[in-house]
C-alpha cells in the first residue's frame, strides 16, 4: 500500500502532520447560505466516507473542514471517521464565521453556539485549528475585538489549541502601504489590520500552478508568516480540479444551485479553454493524465517551504487515493524554473481576469 512519505512541522501547533491533508470542502455536498451556492455537486454521502476511509488508510493525518461546508454535513462525516481514529493521531480543523444565523456570525454567543455543533458533529471535545473562516466583523468592524476575544477564550478553555485565519490569495507586505483604491493595496492593508488583531497561529492560502511570482524584495504570505513563526497550510493546489484536466472546454458542466462553480467565473468555457490552452506545454512534457498532471501541481505546491503541507480536495475514495499515490518524486529546481517559465503566459492572463472581476 502506498502511503504518504512525509510529514510536515506545522509551525504554531507545534506538532508534524502528514504532507497532504484532506481537505473536506468538497464532501459536504451541494448547499446555499443566505442564497448563495457554496457547495459542490454530485456528492455521494458513503463514496464522500469511503474518502476519508482511504485517506486515513493512506496516511493523511490532518483533516480540514468547516461548519458551512454542507452546512455541516461535512463535519458530520469527517466525525464518523473520528469515532474510529485515536484522536492523539490526527490534526482537526474547522472554521467559524460563514454560517448564516439570526445573530452575526462573530457574535461572541453565536461563535459558542457553532463550535458547540462542530464539536457534537466531529465528536471530540477540542479542535486542533478553529479558523476565523470570513473578514466580515460588521458594520464598523464592530464583532472584531469580541470575536478574538471569544476565541481566545475557547483557547483557554481547551477548547482550541490554536487560531487561525485566511490570507489573500494574492499580497505582498510592501502592498499595504499603496493607495487604497488599488484592490490589492487595499486588500493587503485589511490582511495586515485584521492579522495585527487577532495574532493568529495558523495561516491558510492558495498556491498553486497559476498563483503569482513576486518581485525581489516583496514580502508574501510565506516569507511574512516564516519571519513571524506562524505557520502556513496551503489550499487548492489542484486550483479546484481545473489543473488536472477534468475540466475540458468541450464539455462543459452545467453546476445546480447549490454549486459555487456556478458563479465562479474560473469555470466559464472561456476561462477553461485558456487554461487548456495554457497546460499545453505541461502536458507535452510530463502527460495529461490525471495522475501526471497531480503529481507536478502537488510536488510544486510541496516545494513552496518545507514545513507547510498542502490540502487535497476529493469526493470519492477514488479521487483520494488518485492524487496521494501519484506524488512520486520531489521536482527538481530545475523543473520548477522551467514550469514557472513555462505557465508564465496562463498566469498573468489568470491575474488580470482576476483583476478584472474584482473592478466589476
Amino acid at each position: 500500500m502506498s502511503t504518504i512519505p512525509e510529514t510536515r512541522y506545522l509551525r504554531g501547533l507545534g506538532r508534524p502532520v502528514s504532507s497532504l491533508g484532506a481537505g473536506c470542502w468538497t464532501i459536504g455536498g451541494a448547499a446555499t447560505n443566505r442564497g448563495v451556492p457554496i457547495g459542490w455537486d454530485g456528492v455521494d454521502s458513503a463514496r464522500a466516507f469511503d474518502g476519508l476511509l482511504r485517506a486515513h488508510e493512506l496516511g493523511v493525518t490532518l483533516y480540514d473542514t468547516a461548519d458551512v461546508y454542507g452546512l455541516g454535513h461535512s463535519e458530520r462525516l469527517l466525525g464518523r471517521l473520528l469515532a474510529h481514529v485515536p484522536r492523539h493521531e490526527v490534526t482537526v480543523s474547522s472554521k467559524v464565521g460563514y454560517f448564516a444565523s439570526a445573530a452575526h456570525p462573530y457574535a461572541a454567543e453565536q461563535m459558542r453556539r457553532q463550535l458547540e455543533r462542530t464539536l457534537r458533529h466531529l465528536g471530540i471535545d477540542y479542535l486542533d485549528l478553529y479558523f476565523f473562516h470570513s473578514t466580515d466583523f460588521g458594520e464598523g468592524d464592530q464583532y472584531l475585538a469580541r470575536a478574538v476575544k471569544q476565541m481566545r477564550a475557547f483557547v483557554e478553555h481547551g477548547l482550541v489549541r490554536a487560531i487561525g485565519m485566511r490570507a489573500p490569495h494574492t499580497f505582498a507586505l510592501e502592498w499595504a502601504t499603496g493607495p487604497s483604491h488599488d484592490h490589492r493595496c487595499h486588500e493587503a492593508a485589511r490582511f495586515l489590520h485584521l492579522y495585527q488583531k487577532i495574532r493568529p497561529d495558523v495561516l491558510t492560502v492558495r498556491y498553486n500552478l497559476l498563483s503569482p511570482l513576486y518581485a525581489p524584495g516583496e514580502t508574501d504570505v510565506f516569507d511574512l508568516a516564516k519571519a513571524q513563526g506562524v505557520a502556513v497550510i496551503i489550499k487548492q493546489a489542484l486550483g479546484q480540479g481545473i489543473l488536472l484536466g477534468t475540466h475540458h472546454p468541450d464539455h462543459p458542466r452545467t453546476f445546480g444551485r447549490g454549486d459555487h462553480r456556478r458563479q465562479d467565473p474560473t469555470f466559464t468555457p472561456e476561462a477553461l479553454r485558456e487554461v487548456h490552452r495554457g497546460l499545453s506545454p505541461v502536458r507535452e512534457r510530463y502527460g495529461a493524465t490525471v495522475p501526471d498532471m497531480a503529481r507536478l501541481a502537488l510536488r510544486y505546491a510541496l516545494a513552496r517551504d518545507p514545513t507547510v503541507p498542502v490540502l487535497v480536495g476529493f469526493r470519492d475514495a477514488e479521487q483520494i487515493n488518485t492524487t496521494i499515490t501519484s506524488l512520486g518524486e520531489p521536482l527538481a529546481d530545475d523543473e520548477i524554473t522551467w514550469l514557472r517559465r513555462s505557465l508564465a503566459p496562463l498566469r498573468d492572463a489568470f491575474a488580470a481576469r482576476t483583476a478584472k472581476h474584482h473592478v466589476r
